[in-house]
């Protein structure tokens, strides 16, 4: 057996399975030593099998996505606009906020993407429909619903429901519609002021 103890050989063997995971039909015990530079036996000595191997890097990926998907940061960032600004400026203030998620998301998923493929075939790529995801995460929808309430009294319903409604409309406007826009037919509605139909 290596050095290392069994935490860090089953550390090793997970990272190094890790690129392996497109080819799981046809990996082997044996090619998953390989790769993490140990014998076959010290891998059989903390995983049971293959199988056992593939769950970790499974357990690992979702570990992974997980943290990346965590709003955190953007709730802090929502959190943080100052409720004397205008209406309109805060829910500007909103959609450039979770543009920066999606382009941080995009950006970290696609990395680990490529360290998990390695050139080899692995998941699917990362669309933008999937980034879109934002708009449905509580935290989020709850911090968008504190950016609404100092303005609740000239609301005509709810913070937590237009909340809601306003993240659906910032998450399917296609770019390039501007923010402004956005948040303009949020406010006023789609009819121009003026025109009879």
């Amino acid at each position: 057996m290596t050095g290392e103890s069994a935490e860090e050989l089953r550390e090793n063997i997970v990272r190094a399975a890790m690129p392996l995971l497109g080819a799981y039909d046809t990996v082997t015990t044996a090619q998953i030593a390989r790769a993490a530079g140990i014998d076959e036996a010290d891998l059989l000595a903390v995983f049971a099998d293959k199988e056992a191997v593939m769950r970790a890097c499974a357990v690992r990926m979702t570990e992974q996505v997980t943290a990346l998907l965590n709003p955190a940061e953007e709730v802090r960032e929502l959190d943080a606009i100052p409720a004397d600004q205008p209406l309109a400026a805060r829910l500007i203030a909103v959609i450039d906020i979770l543009d920066g998620y999606q382009r941080r998301v995009r950006t970290e998923l696609e990395a680990l993407q490529e360290a998990v493929s390695a050139g080899v075939p692995g998941p699917r790529p990362v669309s933008r429909q999937d980034l879109r995801t934002a708009g449905r995460l509580p935290e989020i929808q709850e911090a968008v619903a504190r950016v609404l309430e100092p303005d609740q009294q000239r609301l005509r319903l709810p913070a937590g429901f237009l909340a809601e409604a306003f993240l659906g409309m910032a998450r399917t406007a296609q770019s390039p519609v501007p923010a402004e826009q956005v948040v303009d037919v949020f406010l006023h509605g789609a009819l121009s002021t003026g025109r009879q139909n």
